[in-house]
């Protein structure tokens, strides 16, 4: 073993937390622990050893804005300028296939994102805060294996087994923490793991050397090479994109690139990418473009998931335990996730021991600490679960991108910024609702956008650039609203007023999806989506904006139907497109 901690130094010693697993959660929650609550004796138990190698098996390099100002919290924010790449935002290729770059839809920012995200190398940023959290006081143990986690009781210690360099040690401690990843021993002993209708797999290697997309496009593309920000598109996590799969290129701080593949079950099998071998077959065939430009790259590591979703019945205990990251849910990479979870759950980890540390009763919050995460992980796999055909129908996906933004910009990371976990319980679950809503709204947009995908395959994307977001917008207004501090009934004031937008731009979704199938898709599509059900319904007093053109249209329009209009641009219209907006008429009638 390396010259680290010994726990043989440490025979006896009684630990405030004890956290099991060393990866990005654990190290993460040790770091917050000795920033929030700096008299806790923290122990960490890790099994690998440094020096990592700084392309780790792992994913989890993109970060978005909950999970990076998580990290720009616990003062990283030098530390990820210095040593990663500040993220050009999310960029997407929809269309699949054999179709070169330059003739699919391109979704992606046209400026520079004022709240900041992160590539992370997971290998260097994990080798780095291992050396940060013991200089701020946690014992780091590595070359452990956590054998038994013993959960006791009431006031009882815990008991953690694990073995380090051959020998077996007990640690004792008042707070376990299972952050073990995968293997999850509390999840695993308590039988905590539940299943996920998001079915879905993954595989993925790093290449050394920096792949940049605009390689991909020939140099005669002159329209496609001077888009807004062209030269920086490298920075984005691109995402390449088909019917049921989606492949991401990621930059890393270290020069190296991760590229990964997605595929959902429904049209893709596991079987098809579970060897690197397998994995570069359906690039060839896929994405034969990426796969040519690989050729030249050499590939560093490899590793796959199947079915790699699930979620969890608890996460959290009154009886001292926790579960944070992949040891409690995972949900998807798509949209990058991961840190925003394992923010969300080190922060009620947190919240509980301190809590318990000021002697306060902690029934209460942890059973609203574990019905609010089953909510925001439901909530989240609901955004995936019916995508696999709109991956590869560009006018759907870049619908999808406009709510998802929407949705997640205004309630989750609202949630996290404006700290409303601190807040008592009665206080906090009043935010329920309004979670709520935007759960019900995203379910309606994604069930709407599946069935047009499928129904209504595109045949050929257009060759367009959707600028998301692009200012001035609605997308513009969430994403600066990032930066503020709000009281409490301030915030509710604000995710209640972007509820009640949401569900406008739900209206708007839905006018414009049947006006461009027509009546007889267009009925269809509604049927699948379940619309006859929904609580709201297009104002018949919309639609006959839709007869006009230009300004009279326009100034008839509401600001939130302009700034979806602005955005998707001007909408696709059937040759019977009335007929198909009469549909609408019935839910307002019946309304």
């Amino acid at each position: 073993m390396s010259g680290g901690a010994r726990l043989s130094d440490n025979e006896g010693q009684f630990w405030d937390v004890v956290i099991c697993g060393g990866g990005l959660a654990g190290l993460l929650l040790a770091m917050q622990l000795r920033q929030e609550a700096p008299e806790l004796t923290v122990a960490v138990l890790e099994r690998t050893e440094r020096p990592l190698p700084d392309a780790a098996h792992k994913v989890g390099e993109s970060s978005v804005e909950l999970g990076s100002q998580y990290l720009e919290r616990l003062g990283l924010e030098p530390y990820l300028l210095e040593r990663h790449l500040i993220k050009f935002a999310l960029r997407f290729f929809p269309g699949g296939g054999d179709r070169p770059l330059a003739e699919r839809t391109e979704i992606g920012p046209n400026g520079e994102p004022v709240v900041r995200s992160y590539q992370l190398d997971r290998g260097r940023f994990e080798e780095d805060v291992r050396g940060m959290i013991v200089d701020r006081g946690a014992s780091l143990f590595e070359g452990v294996q956590v054998k038994d986690i013993a959960l006791a009781p009431g006031e009882e210690p815990h008991t953690v087994t694990a073995v380090q360099a051959g020998e077996t040690h007990t640690l004792r401690c008042r707070w376990a923490v299972d952050a073990t990843g995968r293997t999850g021993l509390i999840r695993r002993d308590l039988k905590l793991k539940r299943g996920s209708p998001q079915v879905a797999n993954a595989s993925w290697f790093r290449v050394k050397g920096k792949l940049d997309i605009n390689s991909l496009v020939p140099a005669e593309e002159t329209t496609w090479h001077a888009r807004p920000y062209a030269s920086e598109r490298w920075r984005s996590t691109n995402h390449l994109m088909g019917a049921g799969y989606w492949t991401w290129i990621i930059p890393l701080g270290t020069g190296n690139t991760s590229i990964g593949v997605v595929v959902h079950d429904a049209l893709h099998g596991f079987d098809e990418i579970r060897t690197l071998e397998r994995t570069q077959a359906w690039l060839a065939e896929h994405e034969p473009v990426l796969h040519e430009a690989l050729k030249s790259y050499e590939i560093m590591d490899f590793m796959c998931l199947k079915g790699y979703s699930h979620q969890v019945a608890r996460a959290w205990s009154e009886d001292r335990w926790a579960l944070v990251g992949e040891a409690g849910a995972f949900i998807d990479p798509f949209y990058s996730p991961g840190t925003d979870f394992i923010a969300i759950a080190n922060a009620y980890t947190a919240e509980l021991i301190k809590m318990d540390r000021r002697g306060e009763a902690l029934a209460d919050k942890v059973r609203s600490f574990n019905l609010t995460y089953r909510s925001l992980v439901s909530g989240a796999i609901d955004v995936y679960r019916q995508a696999a055909h709109v991956y590869g129908h560009g006018r759907a996906l870049s619908a999808k991108i406009y709510w998802d933004n929407f949705s997640y910009w205004s309630f989750p990371c609202q949630y996290w910024q404006q700290r409303l976990y601190e807040l008592p319980v009665a206080e906090h679950d009043q935010f329920a609702m309004a979670g709520a809503r935007f759960v019900q709204l995203s379910n309606y947009v994604q069930g709407l956008l599946a069935a047009w995908a499928e129904l209504v395959p595109v045949a050929a994307p257009e060759a367009q650039f959707v600028a998301m977001p692009s200012f001035p917008s609605l997308l513009v207004d969430a994403h600066l609203a990032l930066q503020n501090k709000m009281t409490t009934a301030e915030t509710k004031a604000y995710v209640e007023r972007r509820a009640r937008e949401g569900a406008e731009v739900v209206r708007e979704i839905v006018l414009r999806v049947v006006q461009e199938v027509g009546p007889e898709i267009g009925a269809e599509v509604l049927r699948r989506a379940g619309y006859w059900d929904w609580d709201l319904a297009v104002d018949p007093e919309r639609l006959p904006l839709e007869e006009l053109r230009g300004m009279s249209r326009r100034h008839g329009l509401s600001a939130i139907a302009r700034d979806v209009e602005r955005t998707l641009g001007p909408p696709v219209r059937h040759d019977d497109a009335a007929a198909a907006r009469a549909l609408l008429l019935r839910k307002s009638a019946a309304a």
